[in-house]
């Protein structure tokens, strides 16, 4: 479970003193509130006592604020174990990190199997993307959910005003947005683990399948914040889904731009293997030549 423990006691004491500005500004809100209200209708109308309202509703929701988001990272964490009870997604990068130290990059693979190390290497790059992939999507989890906790008092207040009641249901909307990445990447493990993925890295050689392999496995995790979105709407999610595009497309374009530096290093290697071999039988039939002139 996020915690602030992660950010150490400075996101501890940021929430705390957002609840202390909270019960500070709440009056000067309530006013601002009110006189809005009034200017809208002079002779008075029930707006005033749904400002009451909303007032009392935000101070019951910051007070159990605690309890709501623990609620929502117990129910959601509970629907991923249930899913996922074998963690698949992390046996799977776990297998293909020890597959990725099996690889020879020894002297002697660099001059006999040229071909073959660039494949490995390939392949080996093809399990960093995955790994900064997996790295990248798991810190923007913890910092959403420690930026909507650190946040949350403040952004409570906006519940007292009638046209910005949507920030404080984006807040808890957002919450529960991140809070299902789990539950995507259950899901995600789960489906693997049914293809049988994993004994792709159990097999010997078959590098073209692990780096496919890897690349889809990134692409899914970074895409969890637009199939969130897809299924609940905007909100925070916006900004997350943003950056797990923009990393998607440079993800996307990684395997073409892999296969043709394959093509290009294959090509020069055989044309320099061809070059070498020429030379060296040109200079063979001379010797063979000179030979032949010292014995008449």
């Amino acid at each position: 479970m996020p915690q602030f423990d992660l950010l150490g006691p400075l996101a501890r004491d940021l929430h705390h003193e957002f609840v202390n500005m909270y019960y500070l500004f709440l009056p000067v809100f309530f006013a601002l509130a009110v006189t809005v209200a009034w200017f809208r209708s002079p002779t008075g109308s029930p707006e005033f006592i749904d400002i009451i309202k909303r007032a009392v509703i935000a101070t019951i929701l910051l007070a159990a604020f605690p309890d709501i988001s623990n609620a929502i990272l117990y129910v959601t964490e509970g629907v991923a174990e249930k899913i996922d009870k074998l963690n698949s997604l992390d046996v799977l990068i776990r297998m293909a990190q020890e597959k990725s130290d099996s690889y020879s990059v020894s002297v002697t693979s660099v001059i006999l199997q040229f071909n073959d190390l660039i494949i490995a290497t390939l392949s080996f790059l093809s399990y960093l993307i995955l790994y900064i992939a997996r790295y990248l999507t798991i810190a923007m989890y913890h910092f959403f959910w420690i930026f909507f906790m650190i946040s949350a008092p403040l952004l409570l207040l906006f519940n007292l005003f009638e046209g910005t009641q949507v920030i404080t249901k984006n807040l808890f909307k957002g919450m529960i947005e991140v809070a299902c990445w789990k539950i995507v990447w259950a899901i995600l493990g789960a489906m693997l683990a049914a293809l049988s993925f994993g004994d792709a890295y159990r097999a010997e050689g078959n590098y073209l399948v692990l780096i496919v392999m890897n690349f889809v496995i990134s692409v899914a995790m970074l895409m969890t914040p637009s199939i969130v979105k897809s299924l609940v709407g905007g909100g925070m999610q916006s900004m997350s889904s943003a950056i797990g595009a923009a990393s998607v497309a440079a993800m996307a374009a990684a395997p073409a731009r892999a296969t043709i530096v394959a093509s290009t290093s294959r090509n020069a290697i055989s044309t320099a293997g061809n070059f070498v071999h020429s030379k060296i039988e040109a200079r063979r039939k001379r010797q063979d030549e000179e030979r032949k002139r010292y014995m008449y």
